[in-house]
């Protein structure tokens, strides 16, 4: 057995044997932009929704607001690392919260409780991600949002953020660094091979971004060096050119930098008392909730599909009129098991919830895909139609959600093909 498969079906007996977990109850809040989940108290609930409403404010104050047409982030609170990691396999110990963005889905999961610091960071990876084309640095976006996590917003509006971190600050008076040239050419702290680097790497990133942004200079000198590291130059090159300083020059300003007296800043903002929303879910989220998340991922080191394909479709026959749990095994079936049980899974889910955005784009998927094996041009014409009346549903459903969008450009590829 693969140490993931082994990894998941334990984490998955373990989350059934315990009676917290069996008990659990999931409740989900909406706000302007985000949708919540946890299985945790709804006063908890709100209080996290709000404090991310407050922190998207202070964000859209300086970085400018999101549209309106942009799907609302979901975040799911998990009780645990064990949680998390029925979401996320694979994470490295230490590892409290995750931010992924793709075709398939955006999201945050985090263990709830951990720190605020956590929840703001993993949010700001999403207005980052957000802000355009531009791959950013994996220590810049690290250090972004590391920066941006320590931020305050009360509810009359008094915002402060760029506050020192006092773990990142003693972590780098105590323990060793790195290397500046390993930060500067890391794509992530998954590519540190120990959890004390993985550490430093982040308190080297928020000190390095910290040191950035208290100078406009050095804010104009760092949007050229994104640009050519964009460009496809090599980071350390790129760094030494732009800012006239080698890796160990670097490291030794920042060493004297985080002994100083760092500044910080503070904001006046209107009231935010967002609006929300708390709805209790079905008991069928908290047996496919998590799995679901993890088995829209691509990535091979998080997922393993028979495991997930098991998993799903003994909740489904555990909740047979659950649209959750039949879109979750729909999508499982769909990716691993038998395309017609994904299909009858998904039509009983959509019977029962017709404007479900998720269900809907599966059905399309599965069309699109038929319609480009058919054998001959009338049942390709078939399926593309029914393609093109689901997608027109999910686009109904929700005009915001991206995904939708993602499904149209499939689609687009399979019939210019």
């Amino acid at each position: 057995m693969s140490s993931v498969v082994h990894r998941l079906l334990l984490a998955l007996a373990l989350l059934a044997l315990t009676p917290a977990a069996a008990l659990a109850e999931w409740r989900r809040a909406e706000s302007p932009h985000f949708i919540v989940y946890s299985d945790g108290s709804e006063r908890s609930l709100r209080e996290y929704t709000a404090k991310l409403e407050r922190f998207d404010a202070l964000l859209a104050s300086r970085f400018g607001g999101a549209s309106a047409e942009i799907r609302r982030l979901p975040v799911y609170l998990v009780a645990d690392g064990r949680a998390l990691r029925v979401a996320v396999p694979g994470l490295p110990e230490g590892i409290d919260g995750y931010y992924s963005a793709s075709d398939i889905d955006v999201f945050a999961v985090l263990v709830r409780g951990e720190s605020d610091d956590l929840l703001l960071h993993e949010y700001s990876h999403h207005v980052m991600a957000r802000s355009g084309d531009m791959r950013y640095p994996g220590w810049l976006r690290e250090g972004f949002a590391e920066y941006f996590a320590t931020a305050t917003v009360t509810e009359r509006g008094e915002a402060s953020f760029g506050l020192p971190n006092p773990g990142r600050q003693y972590a780098l008076q105590q323990n060793r660094w790195l290397p500046m040239d390993t930060v500067l050419r890391a794509d992530s702290s998954f590519g540190i091979d120990s959890t004390a680097g993985r550490g430093m790497y982040y308190a080297q990133s928020w000190a390095l971004t910290h040191w950035l942004l208290t100078d406009s200079v050095r804010v104009r000198n760092l949007s050229a060096y994104v640009a050519a590291v964009n460009g496809g130059r090599d980071p350390v090159e790129a760094w030494q050119a732009i800012f006239a300083m080698t890796p160990d020059q670097l490291a030794a300003q920042l060493r004297a930098y985080v002994r100083g007296r760092l500044s910080y800043a503070k904001l006046d903002m209107p009231p935010i008392n967002p609006a929300i929303t708390v709805t209790t879910l079905s008991p069928a989220a908290d047996a496919v909730l998590l799995p679901m998340i993890n088995a829209r991922s691509w990535n091979p080191e998080q997922i393993d599909g028979p495991a997930l394909l098991a998993t799903l479709r003994t909740a489904g026959a555990r909740f047979p009129d659950d649209a959750l749990a039949l879109v979750a095994l729909g999508r499982a079936e769909k990716r691993w098991g038998d395309p017609a049980a994904a299909e009858a899974a998904l039509t009983r889910a959509l019977e029962r919830e017709g404007d479900n955005v998720e269900g809907l784009l599966l059905m399309a998927d599965l069309s699109t895909e038929r319609g480009a094996d058919a054998a001959d041009e009338a049942e390709q014409t078939r399926q593309w139609d029914l393609s093109r009346e689901f997608l027109r549903r999910a686009l109904e459903a929700d005009s915001t959600d991206y995904r939708v969008h993602a499904a149209q450009a499939r689609f687009q590829r399979y019939a210019r093909d």
